[in-house]
């Protein structure tokens, strides 16, 4: 062979063999993915998954919760309010009663000492009648700090004449006209708990809005007032 002739096989040699190796340098890479892998990233993405739906139904039952708490305390406040309404209402006609401001028949009369009875025209037939309504919407202390004189002491407002019911003819008075808003009196109702919760609302005091304070507990199973505070008195 000749010189030349080598030479030019070499280089035609060295030419084929830095081909080669370019293209052994720029070929990338591959990534095998195993099926270990996949299943992994699954698993992941559906963890992730119910961790989001159980974040998602927790925060649905404690807006379900707190919907449900937020109903019941309004159905208790609007169940309480009736029963203070309620209570105002028989509170006003007692104090009524003890003030003499009750239907009688004046044609209908008997003396006594120095008073003058008349039969009364009401619901009661006697005293026990006219007693078991206090008691069953007034406490015991409130009755005897308060309307004490309508069945007790020497001389009761209300005396039993026959079997029947006869009132002290007296000047009619007393009462509470309550503060009333669209045809229901104004209350408020606070310090709620399982056996007691208090009621403020207003009255007309002789031309003047004046508050009072309920105090009202659960007594045998009846709602009654314990207390009434108005005007810086208490009873």
């Amino acid at each position: 062979m000749k010189k030349c002739d080598l030479i030019v096989l070499l280089s035609m040699c060295m030419v084929f063999s830095a081909c080669s190796n370019s293209v052994d340098t720029q070929l990338p890479e591959t990534s095998v993915i195993t099926q270990e892998e996949v299943t992994t990233a699954a698993e992941e993405g559906s963890a992730a998954t119910q961790t989001e739906a159980a974040e998602t139904e927790a925060t649905e039952a404690v807006q379900n919760e707190t919907a449900a708490e937020t109903e019941e305390t309004v159905d208790m406040t609007q169940e309480l309010t009736a029963e203070a309404s309620r209570l105002m209402g028989a509170l006003d006609y007692i104090d009524c009663i003890g003030g003499g401001n009750i239907p009688k028949d004046e044609n209908d009369t008997i003396e006594q000492g120095d008073r003058q009875y008349a039969k009364v025209c009401a619901q009661f037939e006697n005293t026990a009648d006219l007693e078991e309504y206090m008691t069953e919407n007034l406490s015991d202390e409130l009755i005897q700090n308060r309307y004490s004189n309508i069945l007790g002491g020497e001389e009761p407002y209300y005396i039993d004449v026959d079997g029947a019911l006869y009132g002290y003819v007296t000047a009619r008075g007393c009462g509470y006209p309550w503060i009333m808003e669209n045809g229901e009196p104004v209350i408020s109702i606070t310090d709620v708990n399982d056996d007691s919760f208090t009621a403020v609302t207003k009255f007309d005091n002789f031309g003047g809005e004046c508050e009072m304070t309920l105090s009202i507990v659960l007594d045998g199973g009846l709602w009654k007032i314990a207390s009434i505070s108005y005007d810086g008195m208490t009873f």
